[in-house]
């Protein structure tokens, strides 16, 4: 390389990279501060179009437990006059009412949302769809299997629970939300205590810590979700 080539553009370098250092220093934390709050704000969007509004699908899915699981457990202790049949179909009614209400809400936050949040809201929608068929068709086998009223409802209520702990903590996962996973390690907690509860007790650990936990959920993220609308 010749004088010529180096000699003319050797200052330059220093020149250019001194020209401006306040403005490049002050300008960079700037710039990763509004990226970062831009990231936030995203996720949040995210999470309110993929969850709906979570904590009115929890609170919907507490007093769902308190219905149902309160009949069942009133009808075993003698508290209400309601046969076993009974108080069983209220809660399957229950439990279709806020499935169905759960699906209208889902289907709504998520009108509009495309690319991989879609796919991922998809994808968490027809894992629960796929959980409960197959939960569906667990229970049909214990069914002809178990003739104890008490025992069959022990095992067919522990499958749905460990289902929709899963899932909970899956789409903890899937959308950055602890509260959720927590609350579905919850549940699984729960199923653990009435599976160890027997048939005579199992009822009243779903409907006194389930439901709680469900209720509990739904506080926590109806303060989250306002304290994040105040910031």
């Amino acid at each position: 390389m010749s004088k010529n080539e180096t000699g003319p553009h050797l200052p330059a370098a220093p020149k250019q990279s001194t020209a401006h250092p306040d403005s490049s220093a002050e300008e960079l934390p700037l710039d990763l501060h509004s990226a970062l709050r831009t990231v936030q704000e995203a996720e949040r969007s995210a999470r309110r179009n993929l969850g709906g509004n979570t904590a009115l699908i929890y609170l919907l899915w507490g007093t769902t437990w308190i219905i149902g699981y309160g009949s069942l457990w009133g009808t075993q202790q003698g508290l209400l006059e309601l046969d076993p049949p009974a108080a069983l179909g209220v809660l399957g009614v229950a439990l279709a009412a806020a499935t169905l209400t759960t699906i209208v809400l889902f289907a709504r936050s998520s009108r509009g949302v495309r690319g991989q949040s879609a796919f991922q809201g998809g994808m968490y929608g027809l894992a629960w769809a796929l959980g409960f068929t197959v939960m569906a068709a667990m229970s049909a086998v214990i069914g002809n299997a178990v003739d104890e009223f008490w025992l069959r409802g022990l095992l067919v209520n522990s499958i749905a629970v460990l289902v929709v702990g899963l899932l909970y903590i899956t789409g903890g996962i899937i959308f950055n939300d602890k509260a959720q996973s927590l609350l579905g390690i919850w549940l699984l907690l729960v199923t653990i205590a009435a599976l160890v509860s027997g048939p005579d007790f199992f009822l009243a650990v779903f409907l006194f810590l389930g439901a709680t936990g469900l209720l509990a959920g739904s506080a926590v993220e109806y303060l989250r979700t306002r304290r994040q609308r105040n910031g």
